[in-house]
């Protein structure tokens, strides 16, 4: 989803500077919220323009990060709207090292090999990263704070993801290195050979009927030298 609806939710509970949003995110819902400036500052345009928030303290030119914004009611209704819907669909993820593996093909293989175990490494040093912050996230005391208590849960979910990726990546360098070692076809491969000898044989196929049309009309055509035989005199030696 968009940072849209997660913004209103956290309008709904008090205004604030958008600064101060793009901050409560991060802080609220773990490092995969982080936006920077343009994208913070192209919502929340976005969205007053929709009629969903509004400027509470409007000073004559001042700039939009001074600007104290606040939910309207039509952005609570858009945010209940939201959180009835229906969101248990399980949404599968379109991963590009992916796109590039099924691609490469023979050619690039040890390319997509390489790329693979800097995925790998990269997952390792966020999932690490993700667990040091989680574990700093208090929830020990005679009163626990909720927004502890979720933050850890949203910090959670994103050290389950990262994870099965290094499951998967694990499987991906297992699966290519296996491609790698064994006499394997490549339809893709076979197809541009294919490809290859078609034009061949039509470029033979135009030159044999422009030889034919050049002797009706009288005409000597030049010898192809692909066509002349071993040993054939080509008048050199004269």
């Amino acid at each position: 989803m968009s940072a849209k609806h997660a913004l209103l939710g956290l309008l709904l509970h008090r205004s604030a500077y958008p600064y101060e949003l793009a901050d409560r995110l991060e802080r609220h819902l773990g490092p995969a919220w982080a936006v920077n400036s343009g994208q913070l500052y192209q919502t929340m345009s976005r969205l007053e323009q929709d009629g969903l928030i509004e400027r509470v303290d409007e000073r004559q030119g001042a700039r939009d990060d001074r600007h104290v914004f606040a939910i309207t009611g039509e952005g609570v209704e858009e945010f209940e709207r939201w959180f009835e819907g229906v969101s248990a669909r399980a949404r599968l993820s379109r991963r590009p090292l992916l796109v590039k593996i099924t691609l490469a093909g023979p050619e690039r293989l040890e390319n997509a090999l390489v790329q693979i175990d800097d995925y790998e490494r990269d997952c390792a040093i966020q999932l690490k990263e993700l667990a040091q912050r989680r574990d700093a996230v208090g929830v020990d005391g005679s009163r626990v704070r909720a927004d502890h208590v979720l933050l850890r849960l949203n910090l959670s979910a994103d050290i389950f993801q990262l994870e099965g990726e290094l499951r998967w990546a694990t499987h991906a360098r297992q699966t290519v290195s296996w491609l790698l070692e064994e006499d394997v076809l490549w339809p893709s491969a076979q197809g541009r050979a294919e490809a290859a000898s078609d034009r061949e044989l039509e470029r033979r196929g135009a030159r044999a009927e422009l030889f034919g049309r050049m002797s009706h009309t009288g005409l000597q055509a030049a010898p192809d030298p692909q066509d002349r035989g071993d040993g054939q005199d080509d008048g050199s030696s004269r």
